[in-house]
């Protein structure tokens, strides 16, 4: 869990990610529930990364990541939650803790797209997307 009063060089790479959801308030993103779930849940998970969705417009591919490059002197723009389980059992308890959050959508990234995506072999376990609006 995340310790403020750990120095950031002392940090992981996961404590500043999480650092960062906190200062993604908007809406019905609530972050430190998001992370008082994911961490009281610790097993369910490997990691998770919060930033913009995947880009899907091809003739724009990087237009959303550039959008919060150019917020990023002043809030963490991010909408889209990636959660990479442990395994396949925990993707459904998972998706039930996007109604407690209030999500307004999920997708899950099974180990095919996982394994293209993630580039190792065999497939990672899958991803959950949750995205609020």
């Amino acid at each position: 869990m995340l310790d403020p009063a750990k120095p950031v060089g002392d940090c992981s790479p996961q404590d500043l990610v999480a650092a960062l959801m906190l200062k993604a308030a908007f809406n019905q993103f609530d972050p430190k529930q998001v992370l008082s779930d994911l961490y009281a849940h610790r097993e369910w998970w490997k990691s998770f990364a919060m930033g913009p969705p995947l880009p899907e417009d091809t003739e724009y591919p990087l237009d959303r990541v550039l959008i919060a490059l150019r917020d990023l002197h002043y809030r963490w723009k991010a909408d889209t939650l990636y959660v990479l389980s442990c395994a396949d059992d925990y993707v459904i308890p998972l998706l039930d803790l996007s109604k407690e959050w209030q999500c307004s959508s999920t997708e899950v990234i099974d180990r095919t797209r996982t394994g293209s995506l993630l580039g190792r072999h065999p497939a990672p376990p899958p991803v959950v997307v949750y995205w609020w609006d």
